[in-house]
C-alpha cells in the first residue's frame, strides 16, 4: 500500500507515530510515505516520463498512418502493373493470332 502525506509519517511496530523529514521513503508495516519535495520530485519524474511515452505513442501512430499510405500506393501500383501486364498478353495472343510475329520491325 503506497501513503502520500506532506511529512513522512508511519506507524512503527509498537503502534507509535514516528515522524521524519527526509527526502527518502519511509517503509513500515508494508506503508510506505514520502515527504512534500520526495513526492514532488516523483510527480516530476513520473510526468517527464509520461510526456515520453505520449511522444512515442504519436511517433508511433504517424509512422502507422505513414505505412498505410505506402501499403495503399503499393497496392494501387501493383494493380495498374497488372492492368498493364493482361494488355501486353493480349496484344502478344492478337500479334500471334495475325501471324505478324514474322515481319520484320523496324525501329524508328
Amino acid at each position: 500500500m503506497l501513503l502520500f502525506v506532506y511529512y513522512s509519517t508511519a506507524l512503527d511496530n509498537t503502534d507509535i507515530f514516528t515522524s521524519s523529514k527526509d527526502k527518502t521513503p519511509v517503509s513500515t508495516n508494508d506503508v510506505e510515505a514520502y515527504n512534500k519535495e520526495t513526492l514532488n520530485d516523483e510527480i516530476h519524474r513520473l510526468t517527464i516520463v509520461n510526456v515520453q511515452l505520449i511522444t512515442d505513442k504519436m511517433k508511433t501512430e504517424k509512422v502507422k498512418v505513414n505505412l498505410k499510405i505506402d501499403k495503399v500506393r503499393l497496392f494501387n501500383k501493383k494493380n495498374s502493373l497488372v492492368v498493364k501486364r493482361e494488355k501486353f498478353r493480349a496484344e502478344i495472343i492478337i500479334l500471334n493470332a495475325a501471324g505478324l510475329f514474322n515481319a520484320p520491325i523496324y525501329g524508328h
